[in-house]
Order: structure tokens, then C-alpha cells, then sequence
């Protein structure tokens, strides 16, 4: 009797806990399951850090009636990355999906919507980014190439800007007038990295 009833307690347990891990992590992607828990919501409801998001779309490259016409049909993209200030960035949506699709259901966007995406269940975010890039300027080393070694056009080379930087190198810095007007313009704000990208931050 004991056997028989150590046996029942142990499939009672067993299916007490199959039953809570079913309400715990709900499989979103089956409808019936999101009816019968309740727990499920939809991906762009998401917090960011549940989000694997693209880059913002630069699109300051495009000219302004392309900017505005792809921005009004798709609802997202940067007119101008970066700034000096914040109130100088401007912020857009980005496209996202979700890192566990069992936590989220995917629904097609009513706003925009994007064929290619459903394949890949993407979705555009509810939330924010703002139009700037990072890649791997410091404004500090830039400045300190510039007075050091400005003359042989280190300070273009290190900011993209090549064709400049070879005239200034074969030049001497413009027999110095050009170096001290690029270290002016550096301090200024007015010369930055030729991909439009923002300076790194130091923490």
C-alpha cells in the first residue's frame, strides 16, 4: 500500500510541476497556449535588453527628398547622425525582434507594414534610439595628434579624410597656417570623423 501510494504522490508532483513550468515559460509562438496562460504579450512590448535591434539608418548621405519619402513610408531612419549637443540628436525607431521568441508572439505591424520581415519575425521598436554611430574616434587623441603631429597631416589621416591628409603631409602643414587652423577647427566642433560617426566617450 505504501509503494502504491508513494508512486501516485510522485505522479501527482510530476505533473504539479509540468503544469507550473507550462505557466511559467509559456510557448508564445502557439496561440492556444497564449489563451489558456494569459502570460504571453507581443514582442514590441518587449524591454529593450529582450530586443535584438539593428543599427539606427543613417540616411544623411541620401538627398532630403528620398530622406522624407523613405521615412513617411517606413517609419524610421536619421536625416543627420550625430551633434554636438543633445538636443542637437535627433532619435528614430529602430527594427527589432526578439532574442527568445517563447517569451513574445509576433504580430504583423499595422503602422508599416514589411514583408521581409515576417519571415524573421521583425518588428519596428516602440521605443527610441538616437542618431549617432561610434566607430572608434577619440576626440583626446585626435586633439593631441593634431598639435604633435598636425604638420604631417596625422590628424586627417586618423579622421578618414586622406586626400587632405596627403596634401597637408606634402605641404608641411601648409607651412603651419593649416595646422593651427585644423587644431582651431577640432577645438571648435567644426572638424569631425569623415564617416559622420560621434567622438567615443571616455568613462
Amino acid at each position: 500500500l505504501s509503494d502504491v501510494i508513494q508512486k501516485m504522490t510522485s505522479a501527482l508532483l510530476s505533473s504539479a510541476l509540468v503544469l507550473c513550468l507550462g505557466l511559467v515559460s509559456p510557448d508564445c509562438s502557439n496561440s492556444v497556449d497564449r489563451k489558456r496562460t494569459g502570460l504571453c504579450k507581443p514582442c514590441k512590448e518587449l524591454p529593450e535588453h529582450l530586443l535584438d535591434c539593428d543599427d539606427v539608418l543613417d540616411l544623411s548621405g541620401e538627398n532630403k527628398t528620398y530622406q522624407d519619402e523613405y521615412i513617411k513610408e517606413h517609419g524610421y531612419g536619421c536625416k543627420k547622425m550625430g551633434g554636438e549637443g543633445h538636443e542637437e540628436v535627433a532619435m528614430t525607431r529602430v527594427v527589432c525582434k526578439s532574442i527568445d521568441t517563447f517569451t513574445c508572439y509576433w504580430e504583423p505591424d499595422t503602422e508599416k507594414i514589411n514583408d521581409s520581415w515576417a519571415e524573421e519575425k521583425k518588428f519596428l521598436s516602440e521605443f527610441e534610439k538616437p542618431c549617432v554611430r561610434y566607430t572608434g574616434h577619440y576626440f583626446q587623441s585626435t586633439l593631441i595628434y593634431s598639435i604633435l603631429l598636425g604638420f604631417l597631416g596625422v590628424d586627417r589621416f586618423c579622421l578618414g579624410w586622406t586626400g587632405i591628409g596627403v596634401g597637408k603631409m606634402l605641404t608641411i602643414g601648409g607651412l603651419g597656417i593649416w595646422w593651427v587652423i585644423d587644431i582651431i577647427l577640432l577645438i571648435t566642433g567644426n572638424l569631425t570623423p569623415n564617416d559622420r560617426s560621434n567622438w567615443e566617450t571616455l568613462y
